[in-house]
């Protein structure tokens, strides 16, 4: 039982796969994964390299059946921008008559992410001069550098902020004008 679980974890992490793992895939499944998650048809091609060093030939017609009912439940505009938002950038696998709005929606998401953790790693090297200057052995000029580099900080948190409003506020009006509102929930 605990063993599917972490098949699950492996398969859909990366598209190398070990010689167990090639050999007992169930490909429906794999592809099933794959598209529930917005993978790119050329992964097939990966597994197809990393299982032929074990003699085993992935089954590509259970792969793409699996992999097309997952991108149906994956290619749902309401799942654009949740998925930029998580850091994952849209891989041009959903039906045209979505994909430009699928990839609008990603792109705003993902520009939230970036600010976002753009701000994470300012604030990380605020903390770390905090400490620094926290420090007894910390001398005087190396205070005076600290305290300069911090105001800089600060003007680029300011700065990240109004970037982050706008971008925000660009991905509300989007989902706005791009996903229709369903007046019975």
């Amino acid at each position: 039982m605990l063993i599917a679980p972490v098949m699950l974890v492996v398969l859909s992490g990366c598209a190398t796969m070990q010689e167990d793992e090639c050999r007992t895939a169930d490909w429906r499944d794999v592809g099933l994964r794959d598209g529930l998650v917005g993978r790119p048809s050329s992964v097939l091609a990966d597994y197809h390299e990393a299982c032929s060093k074990h003699g085993v030939d992935p089954d590509s017609e259970l792969y793409r059946e699996g992999r097309a009912e997952g991108l149906a439940e994956y290619c749902v505009l309401d799942n654009a921008a949740p998925e930029g938002l998580a850091g994952r950038r849209y891989q041009n696998v959903c039906p045209v008559d979505i994909d430009r709005s699928f990839r609008q929606l990603n792109d705003a998401g993902y520009a939230v992410y970036d600010v976002r953790d753009e701000m994470d790693d300012v604030y990380g090297k605020i903390d770390s001069l905090e400490n620094e200057l926290a420090d007894d052995d910390t001398t005087e000029e190396r205070r005076t550098a600290i305290r300069d580099e911090l105001r800089k900080l600060d003007r680029e948190i300011g700065r990240l902020r109004d970037d982050l409003r706008w971008k925000e506020r660009e991905l509300d009006r989007l989902t706005a004008t791009l996903i229709p509102v369903n007046p019975n929930p």
